[in-house]
């Protein structure tokens, strides 16, 4: 686990409004999940879903959509 964040952890507005670190977009690209076509985080969300349903052993890829779900939770739900 990581101690300390780096450049590529913190979050950065994309060219269609969705905040991801340069990790996340690099895992994306690794699993060819075109994010930039996402209008939205629910709509990123359910594309990694949707892979991880055909796919095993993308811990990385489970863990982004984890983290993505809380932070669309945390964020974007009106409680």
């Amino acid at each position: 686990m990581k101690e300390f964040a780096t450049e590529d952890d913190f979050l950065v507005k994309r060219s269609n409004g969705l905040l991801l670190s340069n990790n996340d977009v690099k895992i994306l690209e690794r699993y060819d999940i075109n994010y930039n076509s996402c209008k939205d985080l629910s709509e990123l969300i359910y594309l990694i879903e949707d892979y991880l349903e055909d796919t095993d052993e993308c811990i990385d890829l489970e863990e982004l959509s984890i983290k993505l779900s809380e932070f669309n939770y945390y964020h974007n739900t009106n409680k």
